[in-house]
């Protein structure tokens, strides 16, 4: 394994690790001194890889973007109705709610201590949440989804609750995820299927 691949498994280690950390304990809660301990290094150690701990969510979301963006994508090439396409992304999207950095990123997007990348997270959640939208006014358009859906109060309305999974759901609930999605699913195909 070549020495950038080995980086970038120490890096992601630490990302999973300090995304779960953050979900458990909370972001403040968290110190760079017990996400070095998770990984058994000193927190100069963690300097290699990390800037400080809001990096980390810096980092979670560049990942998120780039998992969320890609479902979009793999969605949208896909064809099929605009219902067919937001039924794709919803079923795949709660899966990957289930990841740690996925949770992290959506209970912490916007929180930064620096303007600019505050500006630039709420950015690129505005610009996920754009590409949905054109899938529902999609839909409209070709009558598979009600002529009445406003895509921007449905996909709002959408990523409220979907990302709101991140704060209740868990592994070993009641539910398992098929069964969530299941539920999501029809949910939604009864409010907004033509």
């Amino acid at each position: 394994m070549k020495r950038e691949e080995k980086r970038q498994q120490k890096l992601d280690a630490i990302l999973r690790h300090a995304a779960k950390a953050f979900m458990e304990k909370g972001y403040y809660k968290t110190s760079l001194d017990d996400i070095a301990r998770m990984h058994n290094v000193t927190k100069p150690t963690l300097y290699y890889y990390i800037k400080n701990k809001e990096d980390i969510l810096v980092k979670c979301e560049d990942v998120a973007s780039e998992k969320i963006n890609g479902l979009l994508d793999r969605v949208m090439e896909a064809g099929g109705s605009g219902y067919q396409q937001l039924h794709a992304f919803i079923r795949d999207y709660i899966t990957l709610l289930n990841d740690d950095i996925i949770r992290c990123h959506v209970r912490h997007r916007g929180q930064r201590e620096e303007a600019a990348a505050r500006e630039a997270s709420l950015k690129m959640h505005r610009g996920i949440e754009s590409r949905v939208r054109a899938i529902i006014a999609r839909g409209v358009e070709d009558g598979s989804i009600r002529k009445d859906a406003h895509p921007v109060i449905n996909a709002i309305l959408l990523f409220d609750a979907l990302n709101g999974i991140t704060a209740w759901y868990r592994e070993d609930g009641a539910l398992d995820m098929k069964a969530l999605t299941e539920q999501i699913l029809a949910l939604v195909s009864k409010g907004i299927e033509a």
